[in-house]
């Protein structure tokens, strides 16, 4: 569950909902049936995650890829627990002061985010998130952490008064 999340920005009602129909093995893709808006959309998924998918799905033609104890879907809320468990397991907190926890959606803006970072498509990151269109997507996620901010300018103070960096001995308080 969380390598889904991990890797495809998908929301938690559509995991919640997602059915072992929904899983194109060979395809290497997931059906998203009912996303955002009531819009479809498939999503690509990697070798492993594959693998993974379909060993958990084990043979089965239906039912949720992710059951609950009674056989039926996870709520929302048991998705939101086990992300959030599994968050302090790790080791893991919000970055957010207002949240307490790991949560379904700082995964799916994780995912965005490093996306960016790794100068991924816009427009194929707005396919994946279900965005209706890439201008969404970049006023969501096309803004700057405080950390990529305070990275920049420093990295452009450097140049503009050509101090060295830290690493090189640098003192950038001197004048």
């Amino acid at each position: 569950m969380l390598q889904l999340f991990c890797e495809t920005g998908i929301r938690r009602a559509e995991l919640a909902a997602l059915g072992v129909q929904d899983v194109l093995v060979d395809e290497h893709l997931i059906v998203i049936r009912h996303g955002k808006g009531d819009k479809m959309r498939l999503l690509p998924i990697t070798d492993e995650l594959t693998a993974r998918l379909r060993s958990l799905t084990g043979g089965k033609t239906t039912g949720p890829v992710f059951a609950a104890s009674h056989g039926g879907s996870l709520s929302l809320r048991q998705v939101n627990r086990i992300v959030a468990d599994a968050g302090t397991q790790a080791g893991v907190s919000n970055p957010n002061p207002r949240y307490r926890y790991v949560t379904c959606h700082l995964l799916r803006h994780s995912f965005a985010r490093q996306w960016k970072a790794k100068n991924g498509s816009i427009e194929s990151l707005s396919k994946i998130l279900g965005h209706a269109s890439p201008a969404t997507t970049l006023t969501v996620y096309g803004t700057e952490s405080l950390t990529e901010v305070r990275r920049n300018y420093d990295s452009t103070m450097r140049r503009i008064w050509r101090w060295p960096s830290e690493r090189e001995g640098g003192n950038r308080g001197a004048s």
